[in-house]
């Protein structure tokens, strides 16, 4: 079975994202229940993100990477 399927990586991807949309809504969440500005919830919510997007994808491509030595 390939992993590196094109069907694969978007349904990789699509899972990523929406994983990453959740926690950066209960970051959100958890910033705006502590009375933080609006300003301050919205750039952790795209602050964690961003991070957890980022180390998903790349979680993801260590984990699936060839290695053909």
């Amino acid at each position: 079975m390939s992993v590196n399927s094109a069907a694969q990586r978007g349904m990789w991807l699509a899972i990523i994202l929406l994983a990453s949309a959740g926690v950066a809504g209960g970051a959100a969440v958890l910033f705006h229940v502590t009375g933080a500005g609006a300003h301050l919830t919205l750039g952790v919510a795209g602050g964690t993100f961003i991070a957890t997007a980022t180390f998903g994808i790349a979680a993801h491509r260590f984990v699936t990477e060839r290695s053909d030595a």
